[in-house]
């Protein structure tokens, strides 16, 4: 150090296996001035990517509303084929409405009861969601119970899995999830009012997995189940 110029650098005299400290070189001795330590290093923390129990990473909230909307997309000319007279008989109900309003206004008479235009829609509306129960309970049970996924989500690298154990999972629970995803749409979401209980109830399983440790939503609590990546 005879060589150096004046300033801090690592104490030789440290104790074997000790980080020295800085100490100050004076340009001809060690002076007894210690700097302080250097502050280590830590790397910052990474939150471990979510698995099932066994290590399968589990599906992201996004790529799941994506298989959704391909789905979606992939039924809707299907649910619309099928549904065509009672959308119809919908369109009837309105017209004829609209018809008796415009009567009673011309000739001064009460209004028509807004309750027999419920009623009139009540039949049409319970036929297309049952109808579009019938075709979702078909695709979506079918698919799960053949791939473990539906379209959608096959084309996104996702299957459907027990949380517990890999593989096939049983009738039953597909049946579950099915019944707690659709089920309250499919039963009360055409009945009037009613039905917006069913919309609230859809909206909150949609995002449960994003406060859910586990991801899963609240059909896939109570069929004790997990959207998983494959790749």
């Amino acid at each position: 150090m005879t060589q150096a110029p004046p300033g801090w650098y690592p104490d030789p005299q440290a104790p074997p296996g000790v980080v020295p400290l800085p100490r100050w070189w004076d340009g001809n001795q060690w002076t007894e001035h210690y700097g302080p330590a250097a502050p280590v290093a830590h790397a910052p923390y990474v939150e471990p990517p979510a698995t099932t129990p066994d290590g399968q990473p589990l599906a992201g909230w996004w790529s799941r509303v994506w298989a959704v909307l391909i789905d979606g997309l992939i039924l809707l000319p299907v649910f619309v084929l099928i549904t065509v007279p009672f959308w119809g008989d919908i369109g009837d109900a309105f017209s004829s409405y609209w018809d008796d309003v415009r009567d009673s206004v011309d000739n001064g008479s009460s209004s028509p009861s807004a309750w027999q235009l419920q009623r009139d829609l009540l039949g049409p509306l319970i036929a297309i969601a049952l109808l579009g129960g019938l075709v979702n309970f078909v695709y979506n049970v079918g698919f799960v119970l053949w791939k473990q996924a539906t379209p959608g989500k096959l084309l996104l690298g996702l299957r459907i899995r027990l949380r517990e154990t890999p593989g096939r999972m049983p009738f039953t629970t597909v049946l579950v999830r099915w019944a707690t995803q659709y089920g309250p749409t499919y039963v009360i979401g055409s009945i009037p009012f009613v039905g917006y209980v069913a919309s609230l109830y859809a909206t909150a399983d949609a995002l449960w997995p994003l406060g859910n440790r586990n991801k899963q939503a609240i059909h896939d609590l109570a069929a004790k189940t997990n959207v998983v990546r494959t790749r």
